[in-house]
Parts: C-alpha cells; structure tokens; sequence
C-alpha cells in the first residue's frame, strides 16, 4: 500500500515536470514503445499490432509487465514490481534499457490500471504517449482511445487512430 501511495506520487510529479514536445506524425515516427500487461487481451493481439507497425518500417520497443512472478513464460523483456524498490529504483537491467530509449510514440496496452505499469509508463521518453482511455489515468496519455464496439479489439483501435496522426504543413 505504501509503493502503491509512493509510486503513484512520483508518477505524477514525473509527467508534472516533463515537457511537451511536438507531436510527430504517425508516417514519419520510426521508434514506438509498447508496454503491455500480461493480462491484456492476447499475444496473438499484440503479435498482429507489432507486425503491423513493422510493415510500416517502425523500429518497435516492447516490455512486458508479468503480475506474477510465476507466470515470466514470455520471451520479450519483461519487469514485476518486485524489481521496482518503493522509492521507485529499477533493479531490471531490461527496463532501464528501455527507459533511456526515446520515442516518438509509446503505446500502453493496459487495462489492470497498476500502478507499477503507470510509474514505468511516466519515466518513458516519448513524443506523444497512447493509452486506453481511462478517467484515473488521464494524465498519463496525449491521446486517450475508446472503443465503443465490443467487437473490435482497443489495440486494434489504438493502432488505427494512431495512423490517423499527419502533420498539416502550411
């Protein structure tokens, strides 16, 4: 409970003291990050997404957030809150690699809310940051998606407003 309270606290104060950059467009981006959960819909979901950014010549960052210790079977970097200290230090040589990356888009695929995924997803240095929409979490994101259709996967609606970004050169 004392993490939770800590990390939440410099989360905030974290994006409080971040910059606002501009934006780039979606066909110039070559870097994007994605955080996920391990409890997010499915790998098949996210294998898809990956290789769709892919097709479009997007260098891709991925970090996985397992919730049980048990349960670190996936091949990609991965992280558990264990290997975050309550002050907030990284133990994970993998995470700290990931965080001192930057990117044009970060993309976070997280519908559990933990904490720990927000505290990480604060430190990534990204131009623009996407997440699915929810009301606790605005201050995490630029850009918020919300899919209304049960049918569509939110990932797949991330990644089709996330195409959607051109700059307008005037």
């Amino acid at each position: 409970m004392l993490k939770k309270a800590i990390l939440n606290f410099k989360a905030k104060r974290i994006l409080k003291k971040r910059s606002q950059e501009l934006m780039t467009d979606f066909k110039s981006s070559q870097k994007i990050a994605i955080i996920y959960s391990d409890l997010f819909e499915n790998e098949k979901q996210i294998g898809e997404i990956v290789n769709e950014l892919k097709k479009e010549g997007k260098e891709i960052s991925m970090m996985v957030y397992c919730h049980s210790i048990k349960k670190k079977t996936t091949a990609l970097p991965h992280f558990h809150s264990k290997e975050i200290s309550i002050t907030g230090e990284i133990k994970s040589d993998d995470l700290n690699f990931f965080l001192r990356q930057s990117y044009d888009f970060a993309l976070c695929f997280d519908q559990s809310r933990h904490f720990v995924i927000d505290y990480v997803f604060s430190q990534v240095k990204a131009k623009c940051r996407v997440g699915i929409r929810t009301p606790s979490r605005d201050h995490l994101f630029e850009m918020m998606i919300q899919a209304d259709d049960q049918q569509t996967p939110l990932s797949s609606e991330v990644l089709r407003y996330l195409k959607m970004i051109q700059s307008y050169e005037y």
